[in-house]
């Protein structure tokens, strides 16, 4: 099994490009990317392929695809399906030392919460209220006019808080005597400091020491204001680095858990097993060329305007 690389040069100043693609059958090959992707199914049916999970996709449906994630978008011959892809970089909603209003946009596309898995179907109300935004995306794009920029940029955001509400929609009310505004404060400098050590051994009081605050108050403003917990964020973080290596480099399975953050390599086994559900060692097997030595890495220049895009 074979995954690639897809090397596309979003534009550094302003890093989104939207897009139809068509399925092409046997031809599309599982593929990652460090930019993330939201892929309205327009026409036709098939399936998404993450992996060893596969999800129905039907006209409607909508898939959420992170940076590092291995995935296709496969049809049987002589079907097609045609996708509306939006793409953008991170770091063009929420850069390295954003707000973490800012970065709560990006809630959705982690692993340890991500409350709709890969896949929002089409009759359920996140599609429902999703699919005529990225159509309005889609059209503000094709007009070409660099004037849009902060209108796709607003566009994008509406897109993702209607992602994030619904991802909320179904926990329980909190009940905090702090101002929103004053528990964003307060989380801003722990996501901040989570994403600079998390290579290291990192734990909630080491967090809280930092920032001056309370074990358990981090614990509950973490939680409160990203919907994800402590634990599971630095998780999620560790293992997509833990990925990316194990794609990119030919460095141990023992020195990549030791460069994530783990200590003990049991425990780094245990967790990756249950993210993953597969060994570090089946996953660089499962992705990559049988007996290789390097990930295929493939750049793809057909996803400016005008050029068909395979990217899905």
């Amino acid at each position: 099994m074979t995954v690639f690389f897809w090397q596309h040069d979003l534009d550094p100043a302003f890093p989104l490009s939207v897009l139809e693609y068509e399925t092409r059958d046997a031809d599309d090959q599982l593929h990652w990317h460090e930019y993330l992707e939201i892929a309205l199914c327009l026409q036709g049916s098939g399936r998404f392929l993450f992996g060893r999970r596969s999800y129905p996709a039907e006209p409607g449906d909508i898939f959420l695809i992170d940076d590092a994630e291995p995935h296709v978008c496969v049809t049987d011959p002589p079907n097609r399906m045609r996708l509306l892809l939006a793409l953008f970089r991170p770091e063009l909603i929420a850069a390295p030392g954003c707000r973490s209003f800012d970065a709560e946009y990006l809630a959705p596309f982690r692993c340890g919460g991500r409350p709709f898995a890969n896949r929002l179907p089409g009759g359920g109300p996140a599609a429902s209220e999703l699919r005529p935004i990225l159509l309005e995306l889609k059209t503000i794009w094709d007009r070409e006019d660099p004037a849009d920029r902060h209108l796709l940029d607003a566009i994008l955001r509406r897109a993702l808080a209607v992602l994030v509400r619904h991802a909320r929609a179904s926990e329980s009310a909190r009940d905090d005597s702090a101002a929103p505004s004053d528990r964003h404060e307060q989380v801003r400098p722990v996501l901040s400091y989570v994403e600079q050590h998390f290579r290291e051994s990192l734990t909630l009081e080491r967090v809280s020491e930092h920032v001056h605050v309370s074990a358990s108050r981090v614990r509950h403003l973490f939680k409160d204001v990203t919907s994800v917990g402590f634990k599971e964020y630095v998780t999620s973080l560790r293992l997509s680095e833990a990925k990316r290596l194990l794609l990119t480099s030919d460095t141990c399975v023992q020195e990549v858990a030791y460069t994530v953050g783990y200590t003990n390599l049991n425990q780094f086994y245990k967790v990756f097993q249950r993210y993953s559900s597969m060994s570090p060692a089946d996953y660089r097997r499962y992705y990559r060329r049988s007996g290789g030595a390097e990930v295929v890495l493939r750049e793809d220049r057909g996803l400016a305007r005008g050029g068909p895009a395979r990217v899905a």
